[in-house]
């Protein structure tokens, strides 16, 4: 029951996550045309932001689930939400220096 509960943890977690970048996915491009640059949208920044989350996700969860302890799940849980933040945070920077970068270049 208790590994259940900790995965379960780490899906809301990660859920967040993907919930942000499908937020991004559908609502940046608006905003990019907005602001005159539609042409340019960084679709390659934009779509590993859902991706990465899920393929994350769900090798986690494999990875996860398979040790026999609940420790060792729940710290394999928290590796892969480390990971996913660090890739959040790297692909964040990439779209803020691509704005930067389109707007003022």
């Amino acid at each position: 029951m208790a590994k259940i509960i900790v995965a379960a943890v780490f899906v809301a977690l990660v859920g967040w996550d993907i919930w942000e970048g499908v937020g991004n996915l559908l609502g940046l491009p608006a905003y990019y045309q907005a602001l005159g640059v539609a042409e340019s949208t960084p679709w390659f920044l934009l779509v590993p932001g859902v991706v990465l989350p899920l393929g994350i996700l769900g090798a986690g969860l494999w990875w996860g689930w398979q040790r026999n302890s609940t420790v060792e799940s729940a710290l394999i849980y928290v590796l892969a939400l480390a990971i996913q933040a660090a890739l959040s945070v790297s692909l964040l920077s990439g779209e803020q220096a691509w704005r930067a970068t389109v707007l003022l270049g």
